[in-house]
Formats: C-alpha cells, sequence, structure tokens
C-alpha cells in the first residue's frame, strides 16, 4: 500500500508543474494589453505592426509560432507608412548575421527554427538608398517594440525608420513627392 506522505508529495509537483505551466499572469497580462486585432487586418505576417512580437512569439502562446527576433519598420521618420522590402540585417556577439525582409506592414521576423542568435546583436536595415544602422547593442529581448515604442522617451528612442527624408529612399537625391 503506497504510503501517505508519497502520494502527498507526489501531487503536490503535481499541482506545482500544472500551476507553472498554466498560470502566468504577468504574460496574460501583457498579452491582454496589446488589445484587439485592428479591424480589417487578419492574424498572420501583416498584423499588429509596431507592438512586441514577442509578447505573443515568444513560446509562452497564445501564437503558434515561435519568433527568436521581430519587429516594425517604418520608411521615413515621423511617418507612419512601411518600409516595405527593406533588408534587416542582424548580427549577434559570435559574428553570426542573419537577413529578414520586411513585409506589406513593415514587419520583420526571425522564427526559432530559422535561427537564434546569441545576444547580445546589432542591428541595421537597408531600403533603397537608406541604410541605417542601430548605435547600441540589443541585450536581451528579440521583440524590437519592448524598446522602439511608438513614442520617443526616457525608455525609448521611438520608432524604427529607415530614412529621414523619403528622397533618401530613392538613393540618387532626388525628390520623392
Amino acid at each position: 500500500m503506497p504510503r501517505p506522505a508519497l502520494l502527498s508529495s507526489v501531487a503536490l509537483c503535481a499541482m506545482g508543474a500544472c500551476l507553472a505551466a498554466c498560470l502566468d499572469a504577468t504574460h496574460d497580462d501583457q498579452v491582454a494589453a496589446l488589445g484587439g486585432e485592428a479591424p480589417g487586418v487578419p492574424r498572420g505576417p501583416e498584423h499588429r505592426p509596431g507592438q512586441p512580437c514577442l509578447v505573443c512569439h515568444g513560446g509562452l502562446g497564445p501564437a503558434s509560432a515561435t519568433f527568436s527576433l521581430g519587429g516594425t519598420v517604418y520608411a521615413v521618420i515621423g511617418q507612419t507608412a512601411p518600409a516595405v522590402g527593406a533588408q534587416v540585417q542582424i548580427e549577434d556577439i559570435n559574428g553570426v548575421a542573419f537577413l529578414s525582409p520586411t513585409n506589406a506592414a513593415g514587419n520583420f521576423y526571425v522564427t526559432t527554427n530559422q535561427w537564434q542568435p546569441t545576444f547580445p546583436i546589432k542591428m541595421q536595415v537597408t531600403l533603397g538608398g537608406s541604410t541605417e544602422q542601430m548605435l547600441t547593442a540589443a541585450g536581451r529581448d528579440g521583440s524590437c517594440a519592448a524598446c522602439h515604442q511608438a513614442s520617443v522617451g526616457p525608455s525609448s528612442p521611438g520608432p524604427v525608420y529607415v530614412a529621414t527624408t523619403a528622397s533618401q529612399l530613392l538613393g540618387d537625391g532626388g525628390t520623392s513627392e
């Protein structure tokens, strides 16, 4: 006959494992703070530009795809037009580099199956005739929007842009409308 103390220990361990796996109030709060989906934008690679991708895609869900990095790039500083077709180059501390294109929303992402960089990482983005390099290394978070929030402030340099003027994107110094 099993001993009661042994059964209690096993039951407590099982209950603790279930609680640890099922409950993460902080994560649930982070997901809830993102709000609902934008009207007319289906879930997928082009949803939620400017939001911290790894809140949902960091392994705790609710998204099924897991990213090691993800973010949004805008074309011109102070504007909301996405940098469609930009190339985001990421290099980790070991010198391993990865190139990820932005999509129609300006979003880019790297799945954990594609690459898992060793932090800190350096990044640069190129579109047309413009290249912008991040001046500091990202030390730990693969969500660009964890630091690059919508507004410039004490804890954020603001969104990621590839050019300061639209003419920079042309690559020939010309003007654009």
